[in-house]
């Protein structure tokens, strides 16, 4: 019997290509990417199917409705995965696109940025 091979959770497989500036290997970037980050199970955290948690809708002021605070452990659970997300990309896009991607407010909004700025290149 062989024993489990450990899957670390904090880096990509080294044939994950680094995105080049240019963007001239966007198409396979983009694809090893998806696969790899598929494979950690936090491509959701990339198309926005994941979203921040919130609590369910309680009575506001007038009759409004308004979202309570979501569950704190709910919460932790997917800020570690939105963190790990922006780790894993970040490790693989030059950094002038890190500098401009990294104060959107979350995976989704980088992703989105970077897939316009490489497709239109």
């Amino acid at each position: 019997m062989s024993a489990a091979i450990p899957v670390t959770t904090d880096t990509l497989p080294s044939n994950i290509p680094k995105l080049k500036i240019k963007g001239t290997n966007w198409a396979i970037f983009s694809l090893h990417l998806q696969i790899a980050i598929e494979a950690k199970e936090l491509w959701k955290h990339f198309d926005g199917t994941t979203p921040r948690p919130i609590g369910p809708p309680i009575a506001g002021p007038n009759g409004t409705t308004v979202s309570s605070p979501p569950d704190p452990d709910d919460l932790a659970k997917w800020q570690k995965n939105e963190n790990l997300a922006k780790h894993l990309v970040f490790q693989h896009i030059p950094n002038s696109t890190a500098l401009r991607v990294r104060n959107l407010t979350n995976v989704v909004a980088m992703w989105m940025e970077i897939m316009r700025e490489y497709t239109e290149k």
